[in-house]
């Protein structure tokens, strides 16, 4: 018997022979975890959401109190004409 064969065949066997017992509230175990993963995951996102928006607030307060467009002040002043 070469080697598929013998895979095969092991394979069959255990398929023929008696099945595992499932415990009678795998399907209610199954879905509890789906609905805590669900919510954890909708935490999540709105976690992200609220440190988007905080971050788009922060930028925007540093926005209007530094005014990044406007030119440096000058260090010196300019020369007076006249004198």
């Amino acid at each position: 018997m070469n080697l598929p064969d013998r895979k095969e065949a092991e394979v069959r066997r255990m398929l023929d022979g008696p099945h595992p017992p499932v415990p009678p509230d795998l399907a209610l175990r199954a879905a509890e975890s789906g609905r805590r993963l669900l919510a954890h995951r909708r935490l999540a996102r709105l976690a992200l959401w609220l440190l988007t928006l905080t971050a788009l607030a922060a930028l925007l307060v540093w926005a209007v109190v530094d005014q990044p467009w406007l030119p440096p002040p000058a260090h010196t002043t300019p020369p007076l004409e006249g004198w």
